[in-house]
């Protein structure tokens, strides 16, 4: 049985012109003025295409030549590669734009709720031709995979973020925190409350080794005690169901988007403690035009995040209990 060879070639695009070129100007000499060529270049450029392609490409007619039943074949699937490269080279364009490309951010629930999801809405009208892919992951995960290639961005808080020289860095937003209280609490009617009020109560909190937990801590120690953790989950809105079950109190991040609900009340912290979000990329990479949109939408989405304290509902008149614990500089 005959073994079947198949042939493989490289067919020079430029020399594929010049035969659809000829096709259309009829003679080589026609061809020639056209391009600002020689007839002899012409001629030899396309007996180069001839043993590129392995077939006959020109049938001499007297002193002119005529295209082969093969050049024809070959031409009809020129079309379709010149319409190829010039869909390419918009694609190209745009990508250098920014409006096309593939963008991978990492971020947690808050930042995705508060700052990317935002973003998104954004991009997709004004750079409809970006495939973004958006990834729970957190440090120092997050930061292997920047390395990797497999994320373009993460977020983090800029006191947890590694002192690397391979990263770079773009803050965002402070996030504020305020205090969850149950309805009945004796600080609830309060338009502000100091850490320093809350020293007795029970705190629900979240894991150890979260920034979340250090921030919590960092900022009772400075207001003069260690708060006492009674239960622990990283999902607010859990937090504010422990709440309301009366099982202590909490501090929730304005970026959660949550409010006070006919269980739970927030209010603003006197000296509220944040957490400094940033994005952080591999260094150099944020110059990219498709990495520079979507750099800009996050930061107008940031800017744009929810900054306002909880909106505090018209009090009733504060019992006396309550008056005595409001501190002096407390309105």
């Amino acid at each position: 049985m005959a073994e079947t060879v198949k042939l493989f070639y490289v067919i020079d695009v430029r020399r594929l012109r010049l035969l659809r070129e000829l096709d259309n100007r009829g003679t080589v000499a026609a061809t020639a003025a056209a391009l600002h060529l020689t007839p002899s270049a012409i001629s030899q450029q396309l007996a180069a295409l001839s043993r590129e392609t392995g077939v006959m490409l020109l049938d001499p007619v007297g002193r002119r030549v005529r295209l082969t039943p093969a050049a024809r074949v070959l031409l009809r699937h020129a079309d379709e590669i010149f319409a190829q490269l010039e869909r390419a080279e918009a694609d190209l364009a745009a990508f250098d734009e920014g409006r096309l490309g593939e963008v991978t951010i990492a971020a947690f629930a808050t930042a995705i709720t508060g700052i990317v999801a935002p973003a998104l809405q954004e991009l997709r009208i004004t750079h409809p031709g970006l495939q973004i892919t958006i990834v729970d992951v957190g440090p120092p995960d997050c930061y292997d995979m920047l390395i990797s290639g497999e994320l373009d961005m993460a977020f983090d808080f800029v006191a947890t973020r590694p002192d690397d020289a391979r990263f770079e860095m773009v803050k965002m937003v402070d996030d504020l925190f305020d205090v969850a209280l149950p309805w009945d609490h004796p600080l609830a009617c309060l338009d502000q409350v100091h850490l320093a009020q809350l020293a007795d109560d029970d705190f629900i909190a979240s894991r150890p080794g979260t920034a979340c937990l250090e921030i919590m801590q960092a900022a009772c120690a400075a207001a003069g005690f260690a708060p006492r953790l009674r239960h622990r989950t990283d999902e607010f809105i859990a937090v504010l169901g422990l709440i309301g079950a009366g099982c202590g109190i909490g501090l929730i991040p304005r970026l959660a988007g949550l409010s006070s609900t006919d269980q739970v009340v927030l209010r603003p912290l006197v000296d509220a403690p944040a957490r400094r979000l940033a994005v952080s990329l591999r260094r150099g990479s944020a110059g990219a035009p498709h990495l520079a949109a979507v750099l800009r939408a996050l930061t107008t989405a940031a800017g744009s995040a929810l900054t306002e304290p909880p909106t505090v509902p018209p009090r009733s008149v504060r019992p006396a209990s309550v008056l005595a614990a409001v501190p002096a500089q407390a309105g």
